[in-house]
């Protein structure tokens, strides 16, 4: 299959948007069909708003119930948006987010 349109090359981009009509590659469903990403987003809302909060209970919680594979990540971000030097705020080694949610809240 061939296009006619490369939607990389601006003049051509351009010209497509006069024939056709002002078109977005891929078609904007990612709510309607990955409604897990609108989630995603709002539970990173939430935890950056209880991590600047310095709730840690709740953030361990939050976190634990991530999928693995998006843990440290989030972890990182979480640890660089309370780093920034506007901000400032206490963040607890990576290590303690790792044990049981019972615990004390040792390690601070």
């Amino acid at each position: 299959m061939t296009h006619k349109y490369n939607f990389e090359n601006a003049t051509e981009k351009r010209l497509a948007d006069k024939e056709i009509g002002h078109v977005l590659i891929p078609n904007p469903d990612g709510q309607i069909k990955h409604p897990e990403h609108l989630r995603q987003h709002n539970t990173l809302q939430v935890l950056q708003r209880e991590t600047l909060k310095e709730n840690w209970p709740l953030v361990r919680k939050m976190i634990a119930e991530l999928p693995e594979h998006q843990r440290k990540d989030t972890i990182h971000m979480l640890k660089m948006t309370n780093k920034d030097p506007l901000i400032a705020k206490n963040f607890p080694a990576e290590a303690w987010f790792s044990k049981r949610a019972d615990e004390t809240m040792k390690g601070l």
